[in-house]
């Protein structure tokens, strides 16, 4: 970052602010991914993505909690947020972990508050600049902006919570195959294309109101931040929603359905960034590169602290303890990211107010962040903070060494079709506790190509062990159809099925086998649904008249 702007209208400069801050640098992003064509299976390809998700996403919860827990005046400040509410949150992801309906609640929860809690920082980000550089904001005008954001936000819960018949799309889609599903409200299509339809409307009205009443008090070169932010607000919350709902790009564009959870992943990362930004700035915005540096470092600990203690304590009382409950695998990281996000959102909402005292003297009346109070010798040493610091940075190594090995060596592995390779990558990978269900079944996938059954076998029992998916019990149905071990492949169509109903290869396999048991009578349902989620298939079409075709002359053949 640049040298802190000594003018007051920016707090590192104009580059590193309307890039960072205000999210100029995910617009060019998203511009660049266009312009290429770039697919996210090739941005996943390289590593990119979970690298990311380390050096922003994890430093981002961290700032937060370094802010509430750093210091003893912090603390005391916000000791009902630190303390009763904190400790009330993750009473609540131990519970969930053993309830169904209380981790769909969280998970939905967390879902819908999330573009919320983006909406906000937007805002509030909004506001600070317009006050740093002194323009005026009359409570018209602040209301207009505000509702602007307001609306903005409340496209995309429409759109979250509308019925499935409705044409909406879920921002996340439900976590297919786990314990744990977003619960929508189901707001049936006409009632839901009025308030869409009405929300719009009101968001480019009060954008629109906003924006004149802003460039009557102020040059539009002032209000370049605030302009940029409106734009990144539309791109993340706006133009998707409408773009889908309206067909605009058709359903195979950049904003198709099928790319909203890598869609959330730039978002969230923009969020990231910008979070980091102002929280640098506010820790540490005055000072040298180093201090800096070091502060980014702490976050990234302390943000791997609260992402991998509580899982493992859970993962540790699992194996070892009485602990059990519905969840495992990546049930557990769905319901720990839901928790981890609502406590962040939580404590955001407490300690980030422009009226407080602190706050308003950094972020609006631009005076440099106050330095640390000396440590004093005379105070007992507290075991808090250095027990915390240590388990995050082994968190943080633990990370990095099976992010590394995993990029280097297993992937690796993949693509040059080397399954003793793999074995060892997943066995250290297995060793700091990396090793994930979706990585035994690639391996499996892998093994079953090269005609190494048992290896492959060993493989899914172990993702299966580690989380059932639908997509296990399919590897594990091809293997034994291709062993002539039929009952034994239909009662792993059948588990998948239960798992996911709408598994189009499994009911396909399903019905395909029972025609090679001669029994189309079982066949022809599980192939009328395949058809049913599929119709464009000819394939499909084709099992399914075969299998009525057998009825048929069954039928004629009777006496």
């Amino acid at each position: 970052m640049a040298t802190r702007d000594t003018t007051g209208r920016w707090l590192f400069g104009p580059v590193p602010d309307l890039l960072l801050g205000c999210g100029l640098g995910y617009v060019l992003l998203l511009a660049a991914f266009l312009a290429a064509g770039v697919e996210r299976s090739s941005v996943a390809a390289l590593g990119v993505v979970p690298l990311i998700s380390i050096l922003t996403g994890t430093p981002h919860y961290g700032a937060t909690l370094l802010r509430v827990y750093e210091t003893r005046a912090e603390r005391r400040k916000y000791a009902f947020f630190a303390v009763w509410v904190t400790a009330f949150v993750w009473a609540l992801f131990y519970f969930g972990l053993y309830s169904a309906l209380l981790g769909s609640l969280l998970l939905t929860l967390y879902l819908s508050w999330s573009p919320w809690h983006y909406t906000g920082q937007n805002y509030g980000i909004a506001v600070m600049f317009l006050r740093r550089r002194g323009v005026p904001l009359e409570a018209r005008t602040k209301r207009l902006l505000y509702l602007s954001f307001v609306l903005s936000y409340g496209l995309t819960l429409l759109a979250l919570h509308g019925a499935v018949d409705a044409g909406t799309y879920s921002s996340v889609g439900p976590y297919k195959g786990g314990t744990f599903q977003l619960m929508r409200l189901g707001i049936p299509s006409p009632y839901w294309e009025v308030a869409f339809a009405l929300v719009g409307i009101g968001y480019l009205g009060t954008l629109v109101g906003a924006s004149v009443a802003l460039l009557r008090v102020a040059s539009p070169r002032s209000l370049l931040p605030v302009a940029v932010l409106a734009l990144t607000q539309m791109l993340w919350f706006v133009a998707p929603v409408a773009a889908r709902q309206w067909g605009i790009l058709g359903p195979a564009g950049p904003l198709s359905t099928d790319l909203t959870a890598y869609a959330f992943f730039w978002v969230a990362t923009g969020h990231s960034v910008q979070y980091l930004w102002i929280t640098t700035y506010y820790a540490a915005g005055s000072r040298t590169y180093g201090p800096r540096a070091f502060y980014l470092l702490k976050t990234l600990v302390a943000g791997s602290f609260i992402w991998s203690v509580p899982g493992l304590i859970y993962g540790l009382s699992v194996e070892g303890g009485p602990l059990g409950g519905v969840a495992r695998g990546g049930d557990v990281f769905v319901l720990l990211a839901s928790v981890v996000n609502l406590h962040h959102f939580i404590l955001d909402g407490a300690i980030w107010k422009l009226r407080d005292g602190r706050v308003a003297r950094v972020l609006i009346r631009h005076e440099p962040p106050e330095r640390p109070e000396p440590i004093d010798a005379r105070k007992p040493v507290r075991w808090l903070a250095p027990v915390v610091y240590a388990l995050g940075g082994a968190a943080t190594l633990q990370v990095l060494v099976s992010f590394f090995d995993h990029q280097l060596f297993f992937e690796r592995a993949l693509r040059e079709g080397d399954v003793r390779a793999a074995q060892h990558s997943l066995a250290r990978l297995s060793w700091v506790r990396s090793d994930s269900h979706v990585d035994y079944l690639r391996l499996g996938h892998m093994a079953a190509d090269e005609g190494l059954t048992r290896v492959a076998v060993q493989a899914y029992d172990t993702s299966l062990e580690k989380h059932p998916t639908a997509a296990v019990y399919v590897a594990v149905g091809r293997l034994s159809g291709k062993a002539g071990q039929f009952e034994q492949a239909i009662r792993s169509y059948e588990r998948a099925l239960e798992l996911d109903p709408d598994y189009v290869e499994a009911l396909n396999l399903l019905g395909l086998t029972w025609l090679r048991l001669d029994e189309p009578e079982r066949a022809e349902l599980p192939l009328e649904r395949a058809v049913a989620l599929v119709p464009a298939s000819e394939p499909l079409r084709a099992s399914l008249e075969r299998a009525r075709a057998r009825l048929e002359a069954r039928a004629e053949a009777t006496p």
